[in-house]
C-alpha cells in the first residue's frame, strides 16, 4: 500500500495549503516533458503523485484513507507483536502464525504436506482478501474486479442453476398456476418472459442450423 504522505514528502497532519504546494513542487520536478532521459520513470511517478494528490486534497477521500492506513498499521503491529511473542517460543514457532508479503497472506505451514499447505494458503487468502474488501467498502471505496475465468464459471453455474430450481418450481401446480396468473396480468413480467424466450430460441435455432 502506498502511502500518499511520504509520496507528497509531507507530514499526516499537513495541511491543504502545504499539501498543494508540495504537490505543485513534485508535478515540476516529476513532469514528463521535464524528464526526456527518463519518462517512463516519471509518468509513473507522475501518475501516483496525481492520485496521491486527488485523494489528500478532498476531506473525504483524506478521512476514508487514514482510516485505512491506521487499520494496516494496527495489522503490521499485530504481526510485530506475534512476531516477537513467537521468536522466544519454540524453534517451530519462531515463524509467525501468519503474516504478509506484497499483499498476499501466509501460514505457518510446518509439518503439512504440499496439498493441505497448498489448500490452507488459498483459503487464508481468499478470507483475508473478502474482509479488507468489506472493509473498503464500508468506508465509501468503490472496488472494480477483473473477469477471471474462476468469475465467469462461478457467474454460469449460479445461472444454470437458478435455472434448474427455477423450472423444478414451476411444474408444482400451485406455483405453475400463481406463475401463470402473474404471467398474463402483468405486462412487465410477460414482457420479459417473452425477451427470454425469444433470445433462448434464437440460440436452439443456431444450433439446429
Amino acid at each position: 500500500m502506498i502511502n500518499y504522505y511520504e509520496l507528497l514528502e509531507v507530514s499526516e497532519k499537513a495541511s491543504k495549503e502545504v499539501i498543494e504546494k508540495a504537490y505543485k513542487a513534485l508535478a515540476k520536478k516529476y513532469h514528463p516533458d521535464l524528464n526526456q532521459d527518463n519518462k517512463k520513470e516519471a509518468e509513473l511517478k507522475m501518475k501516483q503523485i496525481n492520485e496521491a494528490y486527488d485523494v489528500l486534497i478532498d476531506d473525504t477521500k483524506r478521512a476514508n484513507y487514514d482510516s485505512v492506513l491506521q487499520k494496516k498499521r494496527t495489522l503490521e503491529n499485530r504481526k510485530i507483536e506475534q512476531h516477537t511473542q513467537n521468536n522466544s517460543s519454540t524453534v517451530q514457532n519462531q515463524n509467525p502464525d501468519y503474516y504478509e508479503k506484497d499483499n498476499t497472506f501466509y501460514v505457518n505451514t510446518t509439518g503439512l504436506d504440499e496439498k493441505t499447505k497448498k489448500k490452507l494458503q488459498q483459503k487464508l487468502q481468499e478470507r483475508y482478501l473478502e474482509a479488507y474488501d468489506a472493509y473498503l467498502r464500508e468506508r465509501g471505496y468503490k472496488l472494480k474486479y477483473k473477469w477471471t475465468f474462476k468469475r465467469i464459471m462461478t457467474l454460469i453455474i449460479t445461472i444454470v442453476t437458478t435455472i434448474i430450481v427455477f423450472t423444478i418450481l414451476f411444474f408444482i401446480p400451485p406455483i405453475h398456476n400463481y406463475c401463470i396468473q402473474l404471467y398474463e396480468e402483468n405486462i412487465i413480467i410477460r414482457f420479459c418472459v417473452n425477451l427470454v424466450s425469444s433470445f433462448f430460441k434464437a440460440i436452439f435455432s443456431i444450433f439446429k442450423h
